[in-house]
């Protein structure tokens, strides 16, 4: 049995909250990188259970959709959870609790039939557009009544647009934020350290849509300047020789 930090707790206390104190109105909950978010997810899927609800989580990339599915699972044994995903050639749709692709399931939401509670990890992504995926599923998916949002995010803002909650938008207040700052100062994250790169790859052509940069633009731009790959490759090993671990980011596979 995992035992919620107290960040967690609170979290999930914040949302319910929310959406008893609000008829109307989806709130965001503001978690650092690493912090647990999936954890959260699970104990709010919990007590939507309690209630009879049936619940959707949204994410992305399929390694979010199996991480959330397995806290899901721990958290809550015996849990009626399904999977909708291309990626993990599922297509579960009658579930109490279906965790789901967006890509995947962005033109089945009346497949997925009466729900009560969508949460979306990584809820930053959601752009104002209604003619995007989140933008037409989550639409027809409002349509049911009584149906409530909550999100989930790192960084609640869009690169271009600005913050992610506001009065017109998806999402209307952030209830709860745990700063990164504190969680590192209590042990629950590890101290950052930085160190300024020697060399960099020239981004200044590289697009931005909906908010994010064009990601066959930006490996593009990545691919044409190898030489600098092999600089980055040899400044990782010098400044980092000491590190047991370390986190990279790469513009796409073929640069990783």
């Amino acid at each position: 049995m995992l035992e919620p930090r107290w960040y967690q707790t609170e979290a999930n206390a914040s949302v319910w909250q929310y959406l008893r104190s609000h008829p109307t109105g989806n709130p965001v909950v503001v978690l650092p990188t690493g912090s647990g978010k999936s954890l959260v997810i699970a104990m709010m899927i919990q007590q939507a259970i309690v209630f009879g609800g049936r619940v959707v989580v949204l994410a992305h990339r399929k390694e979010l959709l199996q991480q959330n599915a397995d806290e899901i699972r721990q958290l809550i044994p015996g849990c009626d959870v399904g999977t909708y995903s291309a990626g993990l050639n599922k297509q579960d749709v009658h579930n109490q609790v279906v965790v789901a692709g967006i890509q995947s399931v962005f033109r089945k939401a009346a497949d997925l039939g009466r729900r009560h509670l969508i949460l979306v990890d990584e809820c930053h992504l959601i752009s104002d557009l209604e003619e995007s995926m989140y933008g037409q599923f989550l639409g027809e998916m409002q349509l049911q009544k009584g149906l409530r949002i909550a999100g989930l995010t790192a960084t609640p803002f869009r690169t271009g647009s600005g913050p992610i909650c506001g009065r017109k938008k998806m999402f209307q207040d952030i209830v709860f934020e745990a700063k990164t700052s504190q969680l590192i100062t209590e042990g629950y994250l590890c101290p950052i350290t930085n160190k300024v790169a020697d060399n960099a790859v020239n981004t200044d052509r590289v697009g931005i849509r909906g908010g994010e940069f064009i990601e066959s633009e930006m490996q593009a731009a990545f691919a044409q300047d190898k030489g600098v790959v092999v600089l980055a490759c040899n400044e990782i090993y010098e400044k980092c020789r000491d590190r047991h671990s370390i986190l990279i980011f790469a513009s796409g596979v073929s640069h990783a």
